[in-house]
């Protein structure tokens, strides 16, 4: 008897599409016709418009409008000849800053005072020769340059020495003041390639900065801008704002989110997270400022067709007490706030709903419509009627005014609707929305060009209704935070009061009394429970499969290397991630107290942690079963700053939740045995190993040991004799029928589809591209659907980033292991026989709405099989190689592209690109309050430091050591990776200071740091 399943699939993805457009639809029609006759702003008394406007006035020369405007599909290029001009209320403007007809002015920002423009200028600005900050003083046109195309790249992997300078330039671009006369700005000085940035696979990442307004004293505050960083935009609170391109991982390359970090580089977090898709596209949030009530706003488009253009976002950036900040990870969850944009030809409201929604958001702009698709008409009975257009590069003004970049028409690539593209300078009133242009206030529109970047000329007290924003004091890192962090530590503490509460399920939402996200989906018409139609791992939610919340055992650290950019060249290794994961760590989180787990403030078993780890660098949670294998994962960067605790997580991904306190839970007792990442790296493993002589698990079945450095897994060093040992007697390409149709010796090079991001190919060992990269389904055993192995599948052996759902991992375990059972939906009991298709012990009619729900099935014996094993033609696995093949999987399948080269020549997988740790502090703890000693603090958790290589240079005579001598004898080790040496009386009579650091670690890179200090009195 055969089954024959229904088009549920089908009718849930068309429900699935259309979710916000058709469910819980408001009464109200928006029919009539948008007038785009917008009122010159001198007509309106009611605005008070008397201050100027410095803009950036680009050549509009093409018949339709269309030019080149800087966005996140490419930050770096705009349309060439665009001065900075100034624009006074009465119409009359002038040239501020001139440019030649390759150079164009960017990312104008006014000073507090109102008297200074900062502004990015482009070199070439199509031709990428880099970008620079410069500042002019208005009142007597004095231009000051800021920055000077310095180049600071690794030195371990690109030999620079021959060419200081890449042939693209260095971009530092987006410069904001901050009070304390500082400046930040983001830069890709350090030429590492941007992680999954989409359609510009060479594009390097711009990372954070903060310098001194004179342009010395550059510190990068982003270490975790590895996917990359636009537009700092300092908030009224002293912290900045800015737009984050969150493609960590598996994420959609298209994600950008908007973050707020101290200008520090501590406390950063999301404040509208990369979460969005919808209508087919996922757009990015970028471009955003905050209003004088102190809301934000934020511009919400899709990447290089649109120009930049799209629709503005609004919400509160503090929510009443009692609220969370964010709604639950679900979409049509009622605290996720419907959003309009745009209208039905019959004038229903298109809706939108984001996960994880901010507190109180809007759209200020809702006729229009986003994502990737040309502006509606004005009649929506017209289709030829004028475009109503979308707007860009908002700016806070006056009286809660927005200013902002507008242009009637199309706005898409693909369309030529009238009328042509035109940005002018248009203002928005006291920040409400409007329903159609007409409702705003046109400042400036000349058809000869694209006016852009407006900005108030007028002092921030006028807009804020305070001199300047708050000052935030930078961490003093002076040993008074934690006894493990001593003064000058180049380490930080982290952790968290909860795994158990978590939204990391798949647009889940947590029960009323629970504290975990579950299926929020009214019927699971397709046995995936949600995770079929819900972007796991690409968009939101990184469960790893169903499993219970008595399955979570450990927290694994991932450090996420930088991939320094080799003069132009690719990478020279790959992993599913695209960037470099070394362990850390692997952490049990259980604890037992006499036989029994205490609980946590929420009743439920204390899985608190706290942790050490090195400060300024990149690095990510993963959580983790008993096995070692990943429940699910934090895709997103993460960095602590020297002397930083971190610990105000108040859970795991838990959004829409009151955040549960960590001083309240285990992990903060002084008698917590904390862990340290940075003298070795604790590893999970069976009891008969285990080096601690703790109980970890109810079963008293796990233990943990111990290596030196970090944890690095490899195909070729690692996974290859594993499978030589154990496999390949049995998968070898000498036999015409390889068990399993797979083949695991064949090292032939062969072109294979990168099945992350946009499937670009990849030149691949034969053997490693079967397993890890074989989505389409070209060897072996060939796929049921149409589009190859679905959702996150690397191939058929192997789910990115994802072991527990990975056949090869169930094979070596004996058993299926991602939660669900063979039986909960249609599957092949022949591999590569579509007529086996079988449900519930029936053969099914393999239609196509059976085989977009059927998945893989866990048949036979586990291997190698115990048969093989007892006859001596394979070696048995070890619990460690199971191990080592599922921390492979979880770091994304890494492998070495020039592993058979020479050692000293490498730049894949296997060498040190991080450069040290590396911190200065003056410790002022003596009596008088004075600096006593200067604190250096180091660290390498990759290579090593190369401690000969050590230089410290001082303008000024100390212990006798004349200035710009090096220092480094003279310093002796204080501490846990701190050095000191004392000052005496060398600061006396000084008003200024300046001190400059240098240390390599053992492959090469090198950390300098140079500080001028203002010493007073």
């Amino acid at each position: 008897m055969q089954l024959c399943l229904t088009r549920v699939w089908l009718a849930t993805v068309i429900a699935c599409c259309l979710a916000g457009t058709s469910r819980g639809q408001e009464s109200k029609r928006y029919a009539g016709v948008l007038s785009l006759d917008v009122p010159a702003i001198g007509t309106d008394s009611s605005v008070v418009y008397d201050y100027p406007i410095v803009y950036v006035r680009a050549p509009r020369t093409k018949a339709d409008g269309r030019a080149k405007w800087a966005e996140v599909g490419d930050p770096r290029s705009m349309e060439p000849g665009a001065p900075l001009v100034l624009l006074q209320p009465n119409g009359t403007e002038e040239v501020l800053v001139p440019v030649t007809e390759k150079e164009s002015i960017a990312d104008p920002a006014v000073s507090f005072d109102g008297q200074w423009v900062y502004y990015a200028k482009m070199h070439d600005a199509l031709g990428h020769h880099g970008a620079d900050i410069y500042k002019v003083h208005v009142p007597t046109r004095t231009t000051v340059q800021l920055t000077g195309q310095q180049f600071t790249p690794n030195t371990g992997v690109a030999e620079w020495s021959k060419s200081q300078l890449p042939p693209w330039g260095v971009y530092n671009l987006g410069p904001c003041p901050l009070p304390g006369g500082k400046l930040a700005f983001v830069s890709d000085r350090h030429a590492y390639k941007a992680a999954n940035p989409g359609y510009a696979p060479n594009a390097l990442a711009l990372q954070l900065f903060v310098m001194n307004d004179d342009g010395s004293n550059v510190e990068c505050i982003g270490h975790l801008n590895l996917g990359m960083a636009l537009h700092p935009v300092v908030l009224k609170d002293g912290r900045i704002m800015f737009s984050s391109l969150e493609s960590q991982g598996l994420r959609s390359h298209h994600l950008w989110g908007v973050w707020s970090i101290h200008p520090d580089g501590t406390r950063w977090g999301p404040l509208l997270s990369a979460f969005e898709i919808g209508n087919g596209t996922a757009d990015s949030t970028h471009f955003q400022t905050q209003l004088s009530d102190g809301s934000i706003v934020a511009e919400s488009y899709y990447n290089l067709n649109n120009f930049g253009f799209g629709t503005y976002l609004k919400f509160p950036l503090s929510v009443p007490d009692g609220y969370a900040s964010f709604g639950p990870g679900y979409k049509p969850h009622e605290r996720n706030a419907k959003v309009r944009h745009g209208r039905h030809s019959d004038g229903r409201p298109i809706h939108i709903q984001f996960p994880f929604s901010p507190h109180g958001m809007e759209s200020l702009t809702p006729f229009v419509l986003k994502g990737d698709w040309p502006s509606q008409p004005s009649d929506p009975k017209d289709n030829n009627s004028p475009r109503l257009g979308k707007f860009t590069h908002p700016a806070a003004a006056p009286d809660n005014h927005l200013l902002t970049a507008y242009s009637a028409g199309s706005l898409n690539s693909f369309t030529r609707y009238k009328p042509g593209f035109d940005s002018g300078i248009y203002l928005i009133k006291s920040g409400v929305p409007i329903d159609e242009p007409a409702q705003m206030r046109l400042i400036k529109n000349d058809p000869n060009f694209h006016e852009q970047w407006p900005r108030a000329l007028a002092p921030y007290k006028r807009i804020y209704g305070i001199d300047e924003p708050a000052r935030l004091e930078p961490l003093a890192n002076d040993g008074k935070q934690s006894p493990h962090l001593p003064a000058g530590s180049p380490f930080g503490l982290v952790g968290t009061s909860s795994l158990y509460k978590r939204e990391s399920y798949p647009y889940g939402a947590v029960p009323p009394g629970k504290v975990t996200a579950e299926y929020a989906g009214e019927k699971d018409r397709t046995g995936y429970k949600g995770f079929d139609s819900s972007h796991n791992w690409t968009v939101q939610g990184s469960d790893a499969g169903l499993y219970s919340n008595d399955e979570i055992h450990a927290i694994r650290i991932v450090a996420l290397e930088p991939t320094s950019d080799v003069k132009g060249r690719g990478r020279t290794y790959y992993n599913h991630a695209k960037e470099r994961m070394r362990i850390l760590g692997e952490v049990p989180v259980r604890k037992f107290a006499g036989g029994k787990q205490p609980l946590d403030p929420d009743g439920n078993p204390d899985t608190s942690f706290l942790l050490k780890l090195p400060a300024d660098i990149a690095w990510t949670f993963q959580t983790l079963n008993r096995d070692g294998m990943v429940l699910n994962s934090a895709q997103t960067w993460h960095q602590v700053r020297a002397g930083e605790i971190r610990t105000d997580c108040g859970g795991c991904h838990a959004h829409s939740q009151q955040p549960t306190r960590f001083e309240d839970t285990a992990a903060a007792r002084k008698d917590y045995s904390l862990f340290d990442l940075t003298q070795r790296s604790p590893l999970l493993t069976s009891k008969q190993f285990d080096e601690t002589k703790k109980k970890w698990d109810t079963a008293d079945e796990s233990g943990l040991r111990h290596e030196a450095g970090v944890k690095n897994v490899e195909y070729h060093r690692d996974i290859k004799p594993i499978f030589a040992r154990s496999c390949v007697a049995c998968h070898t390409k000498e036999s015409n029928e390889p068990a399993g149709n797979l083949v695991l010796d064949e090292d032939e090079i062969v072109k294979a589809k990168n099945p992350s991001g946009l499937g670009f190919d990849i030149n691949l060992p034969a053997s490693y591209a079967r397993l890890a990269a074989d989505a389409k389904g070209q060897w072996g055993h060939k796929p049921w659907h149409r589009h190859g192995w679905r959702g996150e599948s690397a191939s058929r052996y192997v789910t990115m980033m994802q072991s527990r759902r990975s056949l090869l991992i169930w094979k070596v375990y004996g058993k299926r292991l991602d939660g669900w059972q063979n039986e909960d939906m249609p599957y092949e009991t022949t591999p590569g026989d579509v007529k086996s298709m079988t449900l519930r012990g029936e053969l099914v009619d393999p239609t196509s709405q059976v085989l977009e729900i059927a998945h893989l099935a866990f048949l036979g014996s586990s291997m190698p099989p115990p048969e093989a094993v007892k006859a001596g033609k394979v070696q048995p696995l070890s619990d460690e190689d199971r191990r080592t093949l599922v921390r492979w999987i979880d770091l994304g399948c890494p492998i070495d592209l020039q592993f058979e080269g020479d050692p000293k020549k490498r730049t894949g997988w296997l060498v040190d690109d991080q450069r040290p740790t590396l911190t200065l502090t003056l410790d002022d703890s003596g009596k008088d309050k004075s600096p006593s000693r200067i604190l250096i603090g180091m660290h390498d958790y990759g290579s090593g430091l190369d401690q000969a290589s050590l230089q410290v240079k001082a303008d000024f005579e100390i212990a006798g050591i004349a200035a710009n001598e090096n220092l480094a004898a003279s310093f002796k080790l204080a501490g846990d990776g701190v050095w000191e040496l004392p000052l005496g009386s060398s600061l006396a009579n000084l008003k200024t200071a300046r001190i400059s650091i240098e240390i390599k670690d053992k492959q090469g890179n090198t950390s300098r740091l140079e500080r001028t200090m203002a010493l007073g009195s």
